[in-house]
């Protein structure tokens, strides 16, 4: 047999490109210029992006709207006011509940929550009114609500104020006009970081609403650096309010910054000396400032992010991201948001949380014990909760039952919480039966209706299957043919449809194209759902086939591999090993890197696993020490990589054990005889 060839494409960054600043970190420049292929272009970033924490994530009161959103609901909290909070049957939208529920009822809230059982994703109005006449006054409304104009417009009538929470595109004809709107997609708002799932929207919510009750809210604190000017100081002056940056300045002399202490709740600094200075003129300053111990980079971003880490610190907060991170991670992994930014130190943190205490939520804990668990402890990473937890969570909302997971993420009684994982398990059973047959109907559409070879898009319309595992038949359409897919089932009249996309083609803009034969659209660049009138689905079909040849970009083929460098086996080691672990986790936005090495010699293979069905072998290179390789579920290529040829590897590296010792192993992704 032959090789399977794939196109390696290097993507890599020379280390002469990379800005001097990056360098002189310490770290290895080809782990740099991975981080340079992500994105990450300064000293600042790639420090954040390899041991960033909680202290680096951006203030909730970027948003506009925030302020308002949280000094409602802390007042309808005070007044004991009715509170509904709303939210969508997926895995990001149950979380989503859970953290602001949660949140409002540890301060004292009256608050219930709703998610859509059969009536389809969104607001509707029947259950508005239904709340209403139960006197509920605020509405807030999680991973739901940008296309939900009519409905928001109809609460308000009734009296409710809606804070309207969301993280979908919005749709410049059908945006809401709410008491507050908190979206970091809409135009104008100063939040920095625009792909965060709705549950991380959630999230910034409540933890405004937990930074309300803190004694620093919407006081002014003042951060200076100061360097000595023989016997006075200059510096860099930041005046902060809720974590937000309000002015930056620079300052002459110690009495010139007095003159702006007035005002300071709290003053902040690396400068002993400078303080000791201030305190001077004035000992009623003593009590106001506090001295951190000097770091390595003395500068106002380096002493923002020591307060705020701090602030974390504190009780009320700690105990918040300690309760709300776990499942804030979960909903960002399974609505496929890039693990960059914000987003990465969310999985991270909330993974930490999970591994430390996975029976925090009894119900998750059932989860993590029959799917993760193994010998001697959890095997809890991005891809194994992609793979077990979030499939179970997300089957009782394909089936219409989105409600039992959000009860199951919220019980804190171990038999309550085994009853609703028992009925989870049923639902499971049933969606992987519906998937089943709902994937064979598409198989034989896709032959009727479509070219999948020629098509620039996938269009499939059935009729009368059961919804609710559309999307999840979509996505695995888009991964087999590298193409967007709509897929519609029509019950009479209408049709509703799921559409998934490739990277660099946005769905939403897509629909934005044909609105006008739309009834309801909305989503975000990946993913997104809509209605249609059956009769007018051909024109559908039509029209978006000639948008995609317009807008749709060549992507990578299905055989092509990314290669981010080129290693020598002297390359390889522990200390590398974890430099390439420290940019994890790993998962959408963020791959593992592939690396490659050339002209290895093999020294030794043999074939190993339980049906003899992986392949073992050591290379070396131009007389290097052996490095161990496997090739998992490739043993049949034993008959061409025989000792003493010449290959090129493409790989990731892996950890091993060896006699107790923990070793750097190759996994390869793909192979080439060396010319």
């Amino acid at each position: 047999m032959d090789f399977i060839k794939k196109n390696w494409k290097f993507v890599g960054t020379s280390h002469k490109n990379l800005p001097e600043s990056m360098l002189a970190l310490g770290v290895n420049p080809k782990i740099l210029s991975s981080l340079f292929s992500r994105g990450v272009i300064s000293d600042r970033k790639a420090e954040i992006f390899m041991r960033g924490g909680l202290e680096y994530i951006h203030s909730p009161f970027l948003f506009k709207q925030m302020q308002k959103a949280v000094d409602r609901i802390k007042k309808a909290i005070n007044l004991k006011e009715h509170i509904l909070v709303y939210g969508d049957r997926d895995v990001d939208g149950v979380t989503a509940v859970n953290i602001i529920v949660d949140t409002i009822k540890n301060y004292g809230g009256d608050v219930e929550w709703y998610i859509p059982f059969d009536e389809g994703y969104g607001i509707h109005k029947d259950i508005l009114s239904k709340y209403a006449s139960d006197n509920v006054k605020v509405l807030i409304t999680v991973d739901c609500g940008m296309s939900a104009k009519e409905e928001v417009e109809y609460a308000k009538g009734l009296g409710i104020d809606v804070i309207l929470t969301d993280h979908h595109e919005p749709v410049e004809d059908t945006i809401p006009n709410p008491f507050a709107l908190i979206n970091p997609k809409m135009q104008g708002t100063k939040y920095p970081f625009k792909n965060i799932a709705g549950c991380a929207v959630s999230l910034k919510l409540a933890q405004a609403l937990v930074m309300t009750y803190g004694r620093q809210y919407n006081k002014y604190n003042l951060l200076f650096s100061a360097q000595k000017n023989g016997d006075d100081f200059n510096g860099e002056l930041l005046w902060l309010s809720n974590d937000v940056e309000l002015e930056r300045k620079s300052f002459s002399g110690i009495d010139e910054l007095r003159k702006e202490l007035k005002v300071a709740y709290r003053i902040y600094t690396f400068s002993a000396p400078a303080a000791e200075a201030l305190i001077k003129k004035d000992i009623l300053l003593k009590d106001k400032i506090i001295v951190f111990d000097k770091p390595q980079k003395d500068d106002i971003e380096s002493l923002i992010t020591q307060k705020v880490k701090m602030d974390y610190n504190a009780d009320r907060m700690k105990d918040f991201f300690e309760s709300a991170l776990d499942i804030c991670a979960l909903g960002t992994i399974a609505d496929s948001m890039p693990l960059i930014d914000e987003n990465k130190i969310i999985v991270s943190e909330g993974l930490k949380i999970i591994a430390a205490n996975p029976h925090q939520r009894p119900g998750l804990g059932l989860l993590i014990e029959d799917t993760l668990k193994t010998k001697d402890s959890y095997n809890i990473s991005v891809q194994s909760v992609s793979r077990n937890i979030i499939p179970m969570l997300n089957s009782a909302g394909r089936m219409g039952r989105g409600a039992l997971s959000a009860q199951l993420l919220f019980a804190r009684d171990k038999f309550q919480a085994q009853a609703l994982y028992t009925d989870i398990i049923k639902l499971n059973d049933e969606r992987k039966e519906l998937q089943f047959e709902n994937i064979e109907q598409f198989k034989n559409l896709l032959r009727e209706q479509c070219d999948p070879d020629n098509d620039k898009v996938i269009i499939i319309k059935a009729s009368n299957l059961e919804l609710g595992v559309t999307g999840i038949i979509a996505s695995g359409m888009v991964k087999t043919y590298s193409k967007p897919a709509f897929l519609l089932i029509s019950g009479g009249d209408e049709a509703v449809g799921a559409a998934r996309s490739v990277e660099g083609f946005n769905i939403v803009n897509a629909l934005e194209s044909v609105k006008d034969i739309l009834i309801k659209y909305g989503g975000h660049s990946q993913a997104a759902g809509f209605t249609i009138e059956d009769s007018k689905i051909d024109e559908f079909k039509r029209r978006i086939i000639d948008y995609a040849k317009k807008n749709l970009v060549e992507i990578e083929p299905l055989n092509s591999i990314i290669i981010e460098n080129e290693l020598k086996i002297s390359d390889i080691n522990i200390d590398f090993y974890n430099q390439i672990e420290s940019l994890s986790p790993f998962g959408m936005g963020n791959p593992r890197p592939i690396f490659c090495i050339k002209g290895v010699n093999v020294t030794e293979v043999y074939v190993f696993g339980s049906k003899r069905e992986h392949l073992k072998f050591k290379v070396s290179q131009k007389g290097s020490r052996n490095v161990q390789a496997v090739f998992w579920n490739k043993s049949r290529y034993g008959d061409i990589i025989r000792k003493d040829d010449f290959f090129d590897l493409a790989f990731c590296l892996d950890i091993a054990d060896k006699n107790g010792e923990a070793v750097v192993q190759l996994s390869v992704i793909d192979i080439k005889p060396s010319y």
